[in-house]
């Protein structure tokens, strides 16, 4: 899976993923640094997969490609909200 690719990494993937950059992140330039650090999936994101995946503690959002050159799709996308407290 890859931007572009039309694959789809698991939530379990991504999460995996933005945890290791958050945690190279944090080594680099501090725990404050990363905790504020806002770090975007940018697989292939669709109406169906975004509530999941961003719904991963460590994803932060999502890079939007073909899905959002239709305004129905992109609007079920934006229309997702994260837990309260993240």
């Amino acid at each position: 899976w890859a931007i572009g690719t039309g694959k789809t990494a698991t939530p379990a993937q991504a999460q995996d993923a933005h945890v290791f950059i958050r945690k190279t992140a944090a080594n680099l330039l501090g725990k404050d640094f990363a905790a504020s650090l806002r770090i975007l999936y940018g697989g292939s994101v669709t109406a169906d997969n975004a509530d999941t995946l961003m719904a991963e503690a460590d994803v932060d959002g999502a890079l939007v490609g073909g899905a959002s050159l239709k305004a129905d799709v992109f609007l079920r996308i934006i229309k997702f909200q994260a837990p309260v407290g993240r």
